[in-house]
């Protein structure tokens, strides 16, 4: 079972960091696009260096017409972006789907290897559950023959529906069950945002599909009628002729928009002052006067509770205005494509390829990547915490991890320094913010207990009756199971809801922690051969923006304890929108292929981008080689390649500003950046000194 990573020798030569975010939307649904050609990429990699060192000098031999002045991320990246070419595939390139892709293979051969053996392992092991389960994803005869039979009688009971009360139970035992929500009755249960040492229930919103921003945007109306078509093929796959495909598909669209234009944005999602909405069962029952609520919730299983928390109100009033039995037929074919989009995946062959062909069209992907790499993605997916364990036991480092919490320590009292000097907060102020940072939980690696799910969720191989489905509604319903056994219990904050192998770094506010896998303490996010500078500039700048998502536009509304809490005064409340609407009009001036940034979209992401700069370069101060490797390692980074729709993708749904932005827009704010580079007024690069944004400078 133990085999070396395919391409850590690769990944190892590596001294060019990559920089991740914990809430970074770049895998809508399937995994990052990366290159295919791994000798090519190292080539590249080791070529890029030294631009990358010497960019300050302006000796890139290859990018004679760019000048770093002008433009920085394309002179510092320009060698590595002539080389990379997206395949047919491909929708992204960067290096999180690179390493990814990397981590991904050595899994895959460990698949390959138990579903060649023709042993029997004992029930329960990782080798079972992973052999039984590839043998469940690759056999596709099994999966045209069982089609969506373990989900048909609950399919049935919402067609049979008779009236809205009917409807409404169905859909409710079916969240209850296995977690699907499209209409009314989902929920999750997550740490009480007014009290983060206890669990409360969240009733969720409403499934909008493609989303509010494709529905309402002016220029996503093409991708619009293409997911309508996609509607309307599925239905005809479930079993509907045209023309009642075709009828279905139109109230599902009448019902979408009216929903779309109830439901918050992308970016209130993340306020809580508008997703925390506080409700008893009286209360809810008021909101949701056209559904029998006591019903629901008890059928739901989270009956009991003092109190429930409505997500997003307008929608809520919304959804009830359309349980009326006028609207039963189009709200019974709305959750049945919901239903269906949900599990196509694990569907027949028909539904894989609608499934499949839709998703390639939305990012301007032009060919699929093939049964045995989806069969592989969709088993690694399934079983993460077994998958997890193997990773960790060959490639987790110690040495690292320790190497690495001296540089956190080191981040975290930098922040002391630069909250320190911001005038325009107050000394009390300023001590509860340094109080958020000692109390800063750092989780790194992996966890010291293996959550639950991962011995909940069994396997049953085809010979004992199973399919893809069946251990597919199994996952679902474990992920149920073990979130309602948190009810009533106090808060573990040990626990981790992020696996090792993950290419990535995230902050949570409910917990005040940063967490950063196993995964990325390794080359080429991090190695200990680098110099001071250039990890500071990886790995560093990574910490530090998580570090920073403390006192971004949300985190900033938490308390030390993970509290939803607004410690600030009311002055320095009004200073922070000030400083906040400064940086979002500062974003709105940049556009990447046409189209525009969305400034309050991206302004989490945007605040801790620029704090993380402002960070990294105060620790280094004066030391302008030590800057020039931290600024180019940066900027390598992001580099990236996209495909026009997939950047139309992410510019309607994605929190962080397009990569290239976040390099010349944070730069262009950085005062290091102009000292060590001397940039004029002529150049590119350059914003006038009272332009320049950020809350931490």
């Amino acid at each position: 079972m133990k085999k070396k990573l395919l391409a850590l020798l690769i990944a190892m030569q590596l001294i060019i960091q990559l920089a991740g975010c914990g809430d970074a939307g770049r895998q809508p649904g399937r995994q990052q696009s990366q290159t295919n050609n791994e000798e090519t990429t190292s080539n590249t990699q080791k070529d890029n260096q030294e631009s990358v060192v010497s960019s300050a000098n302006g000796q890139n031999t290859d990018a004679q017409e760019l000048r770093y002045q002008d433009d920085y991320y394309e002179f510092v990246n320009k060698r590595l972006l002539d080389k990379i070419q997206l395949a047919a595939t491909d929708a992204h390139w960067d290096w999180f789907g690179e390493l990814n892709a990397m981590v991904s293979s050595e899994m895959e051969e460990i698949i390959k290897e138990l579903a060649a053996d023709t042993n029997t392992y004992e029930k329960g092991t990782s080798e079972q559950k992973i052999k039984d389960l590839y043998e469940c994803v690759s056999n596709v005869q099994n999966r045209n023959e069982t089609g969506l039979g373990p989900l048909k009688p609950h399919m049935d009971s919402i067609r049979n529906a008779q009236s809205i009360p009917e409807y409404v139970d169905a859909l409710a035992k079916l969240s209850g069950e296995f977690g699907f929500s499209s209409i009314v009755g989902g929920y999750t249960i997550m740490q009480d945002k007014a009290d983060s040492n206890q669990y409360a229930v969240y009733m969720m919103y409403a499934d909008t599909l493609i989303g509010k921003e494709y529905i309402e945007g002016e220029n996503t109306q093409e991708y619009v009628s293409m997911y309508l078509d996609y509607i309307d093929n599925m239905l005809g796959e479930f079993g509907m002729n045209e023309s009642e495909a075709e009828n279905a598909t139109a109230s599902i669209e009448r019902l979408l928009r009216d929903i779309c234009g109830s439901t918050l944005t992308k970016e209130q999602l993340y306020d809580p002052s508008l997703t925390y909405n506080v409700f008893t069962v009286n209360e809810l029952q008021q909101l949701y006067s056209n559904v029998d609520v006591s019903k629901m919730l008890k059928t739901l299983r989270v009956d009991g509770q003092d109190k429930y928390i409505v997500m997003d109100v307008e929608q809520a009033k919304k959804i009830n205005s359309l349980l009326v039995e006028e609207n039963l037929q189009a709200l019974k074919d709305y959750s049945t494509f919901v239903m269906l989009n949900d599990v196509a995946e694990y569907g027949n062959e028909t539904y894989v390829k609608l499934h499949d062909d839709m998703q390639n069209a939305l990012y301007g992907i032009t060919e699929s990547w093939g049964n045995e790499k989806i069969w592989m993605n969709l088993t690694q997916d399934l079983l993460p915490w077994d998958f997890g364990t193997i990773y960790v036991e060959e490639h987790f480092s110690q040495a690292d991890k320790e190497d690495v919490e001296q540089m956190i320590a080191q981040i975290l009292k930098e922040y002391e320094v630069i909250i320190q000097r911001q005038d325009w907060m107050s000394e009390a102020t300023k001590q509860k913010a340094i109080r958020k940072l000692e109390t800063m939980q750092v989780k790194i690696g992996y966890p010291d207990q293996w959550p639950k799910a991962k011995d909940m969720m069994q396997v049953t191989p085809i010979s004992e009756g199973g399919s893809l489905l069946s251990n597919v509604l199994v996952s679902m319903n474990v992920a149920i199971e073990d979130s309602l056994s948190q009810l009533g219990k106090p808060v573990d904050r040990s626990e981790w809801d992020v696996t090792p192998q993950t290419i990535n770094a995230m902050y949570d506010p409910l917990n005040n922690e940063i967490i950063f896998p196993a995964a990325i303490l390794q080359a080429p996010f991090y190695d200990r051969n680098n110099s001071d500078g250039a990890n500071l500039g990886g790995i560093g700048y990574v910490i530090a923006h998580e570090v920073s998502h403390a006192f971004d536009s949300s985190g900033a509304l938490y308390d030390e304890y993970g509290n939803y809490n607004v410690w600030w005064t009311d002055e320095e409340m009004q200073k922070y929108q000030e400083l906040s609407k400064s940086i979002v009009n500062y974003y709105n001036q940049y556009e990447i292929m046409g189209s525009k940034v969305n400034g309050e979209l991206t302004l989490m992401e945007n605040i801790a981008d620029l704090g993380a700069i402002t960070c990294i370069s105060s620790i280094i101060k004066d030391d302008r080689k030590a800057l020039d490797d931290a600024f180019g390692q940066m900027a390598y980074n992001w580099a990236c390649k996209d495909t026009e729709s997939f950047m139309m993708y992410l510019l309607n749904t994605d929190t962080h500003s397009p990569n290239k932005i976040r390099v010349n827009a944070v730069l262009s704010s950085c005062d290091a950046f102009y000292e060590i580079y001397d940039i004029q007024e002529t150049d590119g690069m350059y914003v006038a000194p009272e332009n320049r944004v950020g809350i931490w400078r």
